[in-house]
């Protein structure tokens, strides 16, 4: 269910490679003309740049260019995927995932990618078969993704042994998403009423890459409320208004605020 910048352009190289991209050379010193291949190569990695940097109108500019010189490359619908669940155009980003697999049955971070829209739509049964697919897959460098989805999904199933088996795993595997792995880790101590657990938990998943979830926040402000940890809770509440000082999380940091003894 996206957190690392793997290519080193900044969001004002697309243009310019774009501009490159399409000069002729019309004199000895001008760029010369790039081939077909070359254009493509220079357009998914400005698309892939854009989808780390969650630009997702440049990834989806770039894909259509790539599109209309070659609508047959696996890896194209997958950046198509990605930047569509960015945008949360799950039944779009569904189509392309669906597709790149089409293209390569075997595209491990597509069943990734698939699993976890099938997710966000409550598809569960299908979303179980592709991520579990996707963790088995010892060469996927990411497998933690799939791992931290299908605790996700056993956690919304209210399976919580096999929501903490894969989470464990995640957390196991390193990396700076596992925090929220933390963060459903936390969840399900909150339900079986372990609040120190689940605030050493959820403690761990305000941190790092998901520093800026509000709701990992909101949750540990209440596991120290129910702890009667009351000084503790009060300047977490604080923090977070200070953090997100607009819309929901502000509110609800006010309304705990009142109610802290």
């Amino acid at each position: 269910m996206n957190f690392r910048q793997k290519l080193g352009l900044n969001r004002f190289m697309p243009a310019a490679i774009l501009l490159l991209m399409s000069a002729c050379a019309s004199s000895p010193n001008a760029p010369r003309t790039l081939s077909k291949q070359e254009k493509i190569d220079g357009l998914m990695k400005i698309a892939a740049a854009a989808v780390n940097d969650k630009d997702h109108i440049s990834a989806l500019e770039a894909l259509k260019r790539v599109e209309e010189l070659d609508d047959s490359i696996p890896q194209e619908h997958y950046l198509y995927a990605l930047a569509y669940l960015g945008k949360n155009e799950l039944a779009l980003a569904e189509a392309s995932a669906r597709t790149a697999l089409r293209l390569d049955p075997k595209f491990t971070a597509a069943k990734n990618t698939l699993g976890k829209v099938l997710l966000d739509q409550g598809k569960l049964q299908e979303s179980e078969t592709l991520l579990k697919a996707a963790a088995a897959d010892i060469l996927y460098r990411e497998s933690v993704l799939p791992k931290i989805n299908l605790g996700i999904l056993y956690f919304k199933k209210s399976n919580f042994p096999e929501s903490e088996k894969w989470l464990n795993q995640a957390i196991a595997e390193g990396g700076t998403v596992t925090c929220m792995a933390q963060f459903y880790l936390g969840k399900i101590m909150l339900e079986r009423n372990e609040l120190g657990k689940a605030a050493r938990n959820l403690t761990l998943a305000t941190k790092g890459a998901c520093s800026g979830i509000s709701e990992a926040h909101i949750a540990l402000g209440k596991t120290l409320i129910r702890q009667k940890r009351y000084d503790e809770a009060r300047s977490k509440f604080i923090e977070i208004q200070r953090l997100f000082p607009e819309g929901d999380s502000y509110d609800q940091a006010a309304e705990y605020l009142r109610g802290i003894p």
